[in-house]
């Protein structure tokens, strides 16, 4: 992207934001097609370590395999635009409950997600998603009836 680039207007400011929501909760709703709509042309693509993703119904299986329940918070966030283009991050902790031989655990990813995004008819969606994991935490749960 051209040195030019500057901070999004209120309205793409906005339109941002809520495209870093509508992934978080299509993620956390297992909602394959809500999270092929944030990508451009529905083509995913989330880097992550360890891992490269493509699909979003592969996203979704992987995910439901992996983990009973997840929740994505998302945090500040900075853009940069240049006409139909942006780059920038966000910032995300992504609660992971996992069950393992009977034994429940909750995986935290302190996530920065890097990403580019194309503005098209109006709409920002992603291009691509890069998660720099920058601290995990692992800690039981119990509960208690």
């Amino acid at each position: 992207m051209a040195e030019a680039s500057v901070l999004p207007c209120i309205e793409d400011r906005l339109a941002i934001q809520d495209l870093l929501f509508r992934y978080a909760g299509a993620v956390d709703r297992r909602d394959a097609e809500g999270l092929a709509a944030c990508f451009s042309e529905r083509r995913v693509r989330i880097i992550g370590p360890d891992f490269e993703i493509f699909d979003a119904q592969q996203c979704v299986v992987s995910l439901t395999a992996a983990f009973e329940w997840t929740m994505h918070k998302v945090f500040n966030h900075e853009y940069r635009v240049d006409v139909d283009r942006a780059r920038g991050y966000a910032y995300c902790v992504a609660t992971h409950v996992m069950n393992r031989n009977g034994q429940r655990s909750k995986l935290d990813w302190h996530i920065r997600y890097e990403d580019e995004l194309a503005k098209a008819d109006g709409c920002w969606r992603f291009i691509s998603r890069r998660l720099v994991v920058g601290l995990t935490e692992t800690v039981p749960l119990n509960f208690r009836g």
